[in-house]
């Protein structure tokens, strides 16, 4: 049995990272899955975030693929993608990007196998709360999936058993936890323009959804733990949704048995 750990937002928070990754190593997992605002961070506190994960990860030997949320330096990330080096020869799409010797970003679209489970990444997010950063410093434009990202990952993932993300699709393909926070109302006074914005990227995230049509679908970004069955017409299988809490929340960590693609459900 294969087993591989998933985890939500981590937010920079560095002591609850390394005690996530000396957690899932004592289990005896090697890949962690990472589903964005992970900590790709400009400045000392991201460099120094990516320092001491990396060395945890090098202690317990736990390879960690980040799928970028919506709070990361995406002005780096895109500049890095630039670089012919960080491209495939033939078909020009973005590589994944090793920041450390353990971690890597994975680029929008990008498809690849663990142990016999085909897997597909699409990062970002629009962020609702854009209207109060700063463009190039707190916020950066890049993080919105664009209609490209989507058809890449369609053509690269199209029937992978298992699809990465940081935002969660819209409705119905969603979880109710989800679906009580897009449903609630304004409670944070967001702008009508910041909730069209962050609803934009839910309906870019259904397309990729409805195209690739995983067996699992697995996010972060709302902040709390939920699963969901769902069923795409004219699929002969049914899609599992599972929504990851953040740092300092119980629900921040599944794992994932590849051979039953189920969680093994160990007392955490």
């Amino acid at each position: 049995m294969t087993v591989i750990a998933l985890a939500g937002d981590w937010h920079g928070n560095t002591a609850w990272a390394i005690a996530r990754i000396r957690a899932v190593a004592e289990r005896g997992v090697s890949t962690l899955l990472h589903l964005g605002d992970f900590g790709i961070w400009p400045g000392n506190s991201g460099a120094k975030f990516l320092r001491k994960v990396e060395r945890t990860c090098a202690e317990r030997d736990v390879a960690l693929l980040v799928t970028p949320g919506n709070h990361e330096d995406w002005g780096r990330l895109t500049r890095l993608w630039e670089n012919p080096r960080r491209r495939d020869p033939v078909s020009g799409d973005a590589l994944p990007l090793y920041l450390t010797e353990h971690i890597a970003v994975l680029p929008r679209g990008y498809a690849w196998e663990i142990d016999g489970r085909r897997f597909v990444s699409l990062g970002g997010a629009p962020s609702v709360d854009f209207p109060g950063r700063t463009e190039g410093k707190s916020w950066w434009r890049e993080e919105r999936i664009q209609p490209a990202d989507v058809e890449r990952t369609i053509r690269n993932g199209a029937g992978a058993d298992v699809m990465l993300a940081h935002d969660s699709p819209d409705e119905p393909w969603w979880t109710s936890q989800v679906e009580a926070i897009v449903r609630g109302g304004n409670g944070w006074s967001w702008t009508d323009e910041a909730l069209a914005h962050a609803a934009v990227g839910r309906e870019r995230m259904s397309e990729a959804f409805l195209g690739v049509k995983p067996r699992l679908l697995v996010h972060g970004h709302y902040h709390l733990a939920g699963e969901a069955t769902v069923q795409i017409p004219g699929v002969d299988y049914e899609q599992r949704i599972w929504s990851l809490d953040c740092d300092g929340a119980a629900g921040n960590v599944r794992y994932l048995d590849l051979q039953s693609l189920t969680d093994p459900r160990w007392a955490r």
